[in-house]
């Protein structure tokens, strides 16, 4: 593979991982799995190359670097709010609603909300 087919492969890489990111800030899971095999082929790429590196490819590399930090950043971000949602619905379930007794009143006067504050 010739060095400027290289800087092209790669800079294919960079527009693939800023799909990436979009499908994060979505948070569309399904989109992410679809761009998994096509990630999974810029591996072969990547291992097989033993050309020169030039200053535009080492550019490329750091903006693919750059951009697998940021995907990663809102990727741990996503699953952080995704797990803060489960533990509050879980609390909230945790916790059985008021029923009446007898008198006709209501015991336990607990509130199922998903945010865990009331305001």
């Amino acid at each position: 593979m010739q060095t400027k087919e290289f800087e092209r492969k790669l800079g294919n890489f960079v527009k693939l991982l800023k799909k990436e990111r979009g499908y994060l800030i979505k948070d569309d899971g399904e989109g992410l799995t679809n761009l998994l095999p096509e990630k999974e082929s810029f591996v072969k790429i990547l291992e097989e190359y033993h050309g020169d590196v030039s200053e535009k490819a080492r550019e490329l590399i750091t903006a693919i670097k750059t951009q697998q930090e940021e995907n990663l950043l809102l990727t741990r971000q996503a699953i952080g709010y995704h797990d803060m949602l489960m533990g509050a619905i879980k609390k909230n379930l945790d916790n059985p609603a008021g029923t009446y007794s007898k008198n006709a009143q209501v015991r336990g006067g607990v509130h199922n909300n998903l945010i865990d504050e009331e305001v």
